[in-house]
């Protein structure tokens, strides 16, 4: 239903962003961190606005276990490791788009299915770029 209890589209738009925000946290709305007006949609959106780094801060710690567990340093491995967190940003960035307060604020799912094929893309260019290296 969203902010408004209203079945709608929007509300539709509202709660598949907070969806995508639980499942890349891996924290629920309903979490006891979350009281009073802190919510888990304000927690991404100060975290992410604070750094684009924090970005580590609030993503689930097993969805990094895959590229963390590696010990190669160097300049490669910077790059790609800053190409994923940019990636995992714009993933964020699409779930506060859906999940903003205001219906009228909200993005359309026509736009957000556009933002995620374009963010598959990229991760699929990086993936075959670290196996050619590899």
């Amino acid at each position: 239903f969203g902010m408004s209890g209203k079945v709608s589209t929007k509300a539709d738009v509202y709660s598949y962003g907070v969806l995508l925000l639980e499942t890349f946290t891996r924290r629920k709305p309903t979490d006891p961190m979350f009281a009073g007006d802190f919510s888990l949609i304000q927690w991404v959106a100060d975290e992410l606005t604070a750094s684009p780094d924090a970005v580590l801060e609030v993503i689930d710690g097993c969805l990094l276990d895959e590229y963390s567990g590696s010990s190669h340093t160097g300049q490669r491995e910077a790059v790609r490791s800053i190409t994923k967190n940019e990636l995992l940003v714009s993933i964020l960035q699409v779930g506060l788009l859906c999940s903003r307060e205001s219906p009228r604020g909200r993005t359309n799912m026509r736009q957000v299915v556009a933002d995620l094929k374009k963010i598959r893309e990229k991760l699929s260019i990086l993936e075959t770029a670290n196996m050619a290296r590899n």
